[in-house]
């Protein structure tokens, strides 16, 4: 089934194009550098998600080349969404932060995500079930920002805020629920969704409770006060 996941993520790329238009690339050349690291990098994963379901069978040593040039890849993904996170708040002023200042929780969250299961996708390269759930799940953290655009600046307004990551955290939990359900009867790398499932959930729980708080509010205070950007 993962080798027709380029299908997913080629779709996925497609909605990510019309998420990020209005915001960011019908804007270009304009936005900072951390914004334009970060989009060029996601951008390169994006493609290597499309690239390397296609590569496993026909193309093995280009598909382990690419593999191996995500070592090089991943840590500046890491990187330039911290940076960017960082240099968002910095723009801020004391009544902006006030207001926004919490929402740094889902870009330090999805990247939290990202890492968790690219590391897992390398701690497993040899066992390629695993392995190949992991990365998927690497994806599959590119949901919520896309969903949650895609309702902001395409439909009409929500009631409320939180509303938007109830929708993208909501799909995405939703789309590991079914991975598990369709692979139920698998013999070889059953454990990583429901894994996964855990993991996300837990993470996008803390976002509704944590991330409100004013404990997580000192954290961003901390973060912004960092040499940084």
């Amino acid at each position: 089934m993962f080798r027709t996941s380029a299908i997913w993520f080629a779709g996925l790329l497609a909605a990510a194009l019309a998420a990020f238009w209005p915001s960011y690339l019908s804007q270009l050349p304009a936005g900072s550098f951390y914004l334009h690291l970060h989009a060029a990098t996601m951008t390169l994963w994006c493609l290597l998600l499309i690239a390397q379901p296609l590569l496993v069978r026909q193309r093995r040593p280009l598909h382990r080349a690419l593999g191996r040039a995500s070592y090089a890849l991943v840590p500046v993904i890491g990187v330039a969404s911290i940076l960017l996170a960082h240099s968002r708040l910095t723009a801020l002023d004391e009544a902006a932060l006030a207001a926004e200042g919490k929402y740094v929780y889902l870009p330090l969250a999805a990247i939290a995500l990202f890492l968790f299961a690219y590391a897992m996708a390398v701690r497993h390269r040899r066992s390629a079930p695993l392995h190949a759930r992991f990365m998927v799940a690497t994806g599959l953290t590119l949901i919520d920002p896309v969903v949650a655009r895609l309702f902001h600046f395409y439909l009409p307004p929500l009631p409320h805020d939180l509303l938007y990551q109830v929708a993208g955290y909501g799909l995405t939990l939703a789309v590991l629920a079914w991975l598990i359900w369709r692979e139920r009867g698998a013999r070889a790398g059953g454990t990583a969704f429901p894994l996964l499932l855990a993991v996300f959930g837990g993470v996008y729980l803390l976002w509704f409770t944590f991330g409100q708080s004013l404990v997580w509010m000192a954290f961003v205070g901390w973060f912004r006060q960092l040499p940084l950007t």
